[in-house]
């Protein structure tokens, strides 16, 4: 098998711009590749469009434009299931677990976050770079 220097693949699915870019420089400073998205839309043409296995995870704002990220999550759950999902939200953690339930793939992420905070949950999921 010949070996590749492919970086593992994260997508982040944010509608703010900056919280999106701190997001960003985080996980490419340790080491993964990117892609964005500032809408569900947009994310699910990104998934599509990718290549088997290159997007690696998923981090997931609860509060996006043209639906909420729960319901990205759920489609995302539905069309590649072993694909691990961070949910990043204001809201209580409490409430996202409940509202998760026990979706080992799915983790959850109070914000504000901090890069070594997005980078353990990740790590929680099994994803590093």
């Amino acid at each position: 098998m010949p070996a590749t220097n492919a970086k593992p693949c994260v997508l982040i699915v944010e509608d703010e711009a900056l919280v999106r870019m701190f997001a960003v420089d985080a996980l490419e400073d340790a080491g993964f590749a990117i892609a964005e998205a500032a809408s569900a839309t947009d994310a699910l043409q990104v998934l599509a469009s990718a290549a088997v296995g290159t997007v690696r995870a998923v981090v997931v704002d609860l509060g996006l434009p043209d639906r909420p990220g729960d319901q990205l999550a759920a489609e995302i759950r539905r069309q590649w299931p072993q694909l691990p999902i961070l949910i990043a939200s204001g809201r209580s953690e409490r409430e996202l677990k409940d509202r998760f339930g026990i979706d080992t793939r799915v983790a959850i992420m109070v914000k504000p976050y901090t890069g070594p905070m997005l980078l353990q949950a990740l790590q929680s999921l099994g994803v590093t770079p």
